[in-house]
């Protein structure tokens, strides 16, 4: 599901204040917060720069970052312990800068700085038809919780999509076209999430001073990954009919293993991790089918971003009897099985044939591929 990010920024003289100063600051008051909220700060490409815990007195906020680009704040009140998505809000977050936000979960204004002010006006424009994408996406994931097969929403959401998606490219383009040197331009184009064509085509529109500039790091960190996502895509595509990319890795008891090791029978290579929800949701039906046809079949789960202990625990908890094996993210001489073979969700399994050959290549928990190995193997 593609992400809608709101964003905003000041001007050049401001930017300069920025690279000084290195703080970001946010004040106001957000009612329904409670006494202590969740803050997380995400940088352009996805990674948690802050996780943690903060008080807050009365709804109001006080909250200083030290920061050195651009960021994403997000805010969560709690609860039942829990992070509450109707007590939230999320901000653009630029060194330098002090954002004043009031209101709560019906509505919130933006002060503070210039910038803050010009982005409240200029995200007006965009509100509408972003909330017809999300409306649409929600749409889309009740009906995949309520079992509908993910085939027939994906085809709905093929149909569908690129037309919402469209409308939020033409607001933001229009208001690039008019404020081509303006900062706030630049972080709206991260507004276009994964629509790589509008993304570039209205960093075109933009002066090259702004195009350089710190606000333009966040639309530059969201196409470098829709372009890998892109890359990847295409590469999954390519797999089936064409020999399944071999790699090594090492197994739960620490030795090594090789995907070639397997050949001679039909093997599932299950890219999952113990924080994918979807992925422990359908280790029964994978379990059963194992025993259906485990004396032609191997499953190879291949566990993605976790850390050893986490692993070994789900492996041990949820009592998976087949063959497992880590990547391990941090180690550059690790093979990267999740880049070879394109994995840009999860689950996603890969049906390989006894001769090497991949067959078949499901992302998600779909029901589908059950029907599918039962065609292979029968």
């Amino acid at each position: 599901m593609k992400k809608l990010i709101l964003a905003m920024l000041t001007g050049m003289m401001m930017l300069g204040a920025m690279a000084q100063d290195g703080k970001f600051t946010v004040t106001g008051s957000f009612k329904g917060l409670g006494d202590s909220v969740k803050v997380f700060l995400q940088d352009a490409s996805g990674e948690m720069l802050v996780q943690e815990m903060r008080a807050v007195v009365g709804d109001k906020l006080n909250m200083t970052f030290d920061l050195n680009d651009v960021a994403t704040l997000y805010v969560f009140g709690l609860e039942d312990g829990r992070l509450s998505r109707d007590n939230s809000f999320s901000l653009p977050a630029l060194p330098g800068e002090h954002a004043v936000i009031e209101g709560g979960a019906d509505g919130y204004t933006l002060g503070g700085s210039q910038f803050y002010v010009d982005y409240q006006e200029a995200s007006k424009l965009v509100d509408g038809p972003q909330q017809a994408a999300r409306d649409f996406i929600n749409e889309c994931r009740d009906k995949f919780e309520s079992g509908v097969p993910e085939e027939e929403i994906n085809r709905e959401f093929d149909e569908k999509y690129p037309a919402l998606e469209q409308a939020v490219a033409d607001v933001v383009l229009g208001y690039v076209k008019a404020h081509p040197d303006s900062e706030v331009s630049a972080l709206l184009l991260s507004d276009l999430g994964s629509d790589t064509k509008n993304m570039e085509e209205g960093a075109a529109l933009l002066s090259e001073r702004v195009r350089n500039s710190v606000a333009a790091n966040m639309y530059k960190g969201i196409l470098a990954a829709a372009k890998k996502e892109e890359a990847d895509k295409a590469r999954q595509e390519g797999l089936e009919g064409n020999m399944a990319p071999d790699f090594t890795l090492m197994d739960i008891n620490g030795k090594p293993l090789s995907l070639s090791s397997l050949r001679g029978k039909w093997v599932i290579l299950d890219f999952w991790g113990s924080w994918c929800g979807w992925c422990i949701k359908g280790m029964p039906k994978m379990k059963e089918y194992y025993a259906k046809y485990n004396d032609k079949l191997e499953i190879l789960g291949v566990d993605c971003n976790d850390t050893v202990e986490k692993w070994k625990a789900a492996v041990a908890k949820h009592e998976l009897p087949w063959l497992h094996v880590y990547w391990d993210k941090d180690d550059e001489n690790c093979d990267n099985p999740l880049t070879l073979y394109g994995v840009r969700g999860f689950p996603t399994k890969v049906i390989i044939d006894p001769e090497g050959n991949v067959a078949k290549v499901i992302v998600g928990e779909d029901p589908a591929f059950y029907g599918i190995l039962d065609e292979m193997l029968k």
